[in-house]
């Protein structure tokens, strides 16, 4: 886990204020109760890009709240109620007794989307949509969550059980073998759960794609080409990811 100071200083200065303003809303409506606030995704992993990456936060309170506190929360966070500096914001708060145990679909108090390129959105509770990606997140925050306010993601995110992050994992990759064939990030998303599943280690897409490159010189012309994808905003040769889609295919069978 990356030190807090480390991680904040390599964010755009708008960034540091954005998220500054975004804990001291989330501490004026919950309070006490707010058990921990933390920063994921690329910017926990100091590979945010600014314009493209979203700012990921997630909230753990000790108790569940009334909706009424939870859509207020929600109206005080949305872009552009409240600016968001970049791509988009991607809010989970969760009550900790619905984490222990995990449940499926795994229950939240609130997920607030919006920004300068993501739709706005408050949701008070998961709907019929895949709901994989509360699994996956919880189990990097535990490894790679930087703290914003409060305790540590590993001292109040109990840990997720192999069988459901293996079940979460099988999840995302039949939805971006679907929904999401073309795009690099399908390419880059399955290189880093590569990682994962064989040494244990949350990456970031980049440093998953190119750790994996380093590693499996036989997988560097898909990666190459989802690195240049992503950068030039266009989509790719679905079939260059069938490699690595059957490879996260193997390594989930071999874990049963």
């Amino acid at each position: 886990m990356e030190h807090h100071d480390d991680v904040m200083s390599q964010l755009p200065e708008d960034v540091r204020a954005y998220l500054d303003e975004l804990v001291r809303r989330c501490v004026e409506v919950i309070g006490n109760d707010l058990l921990g606030a933390w920063l994921l995704g690329s910017a926990a992993h100091g590979a945010y890009e600014h314009g493209t990456s979203d700012i990921d936060v997630m909230l753990v309170t000790g108790s569940r709240w009334p909706e009424d506190d939870r859509r207020r929360l929600g109206g005080r966070l949305v872009h552009p109620e409240f600016p968001c500096p970049t791509s988009g914001l991607e809010l989970v708060w969760y009550a900790a007794a619905d984490l222990a145990p995990i449940d499926d679909p795994v229950w939240y108090q609130l997920n607030v989307n919006g920004g300068l390129q993501r739709a706005s959105m408050i949701s008070l509770a998961p709907d019929d949509s895949p709901n994989y990606w509360s699994v996956l997140d919880l189990a990097a925050a535990r490894q790679v969550g930087v703290t914003l306010y409060g305790a540590a993601a590993d001292a109040t995110i109990p840990a997720v059980p192999a069988a459901r992050l293996h079940q979460a994992i099988a999840e995302s990759l039949a939805w971006h073998d679907a929904a999401d064939a073309g795009s690099p990030n399908r390419v880059l998303n399955l290189a880093r759960l590569i990682v994962l599943l064989e040494e244990g280690r949350w990456l970031s897409k980049p440093a998953g794609a190119v750790h994996l490159g380093r590693q499996e010189p036989k997988f560097r012309p898909a990666l190459d080409e989802a690195a240049l994808a992503r950068a030039e905003g266009r989509w790719m040769d679905p079939a260059l990811a069938a490699p690595l889609s059957e490879r996260v295919a193997g390594l989930l069978d071999g874990g049963r």
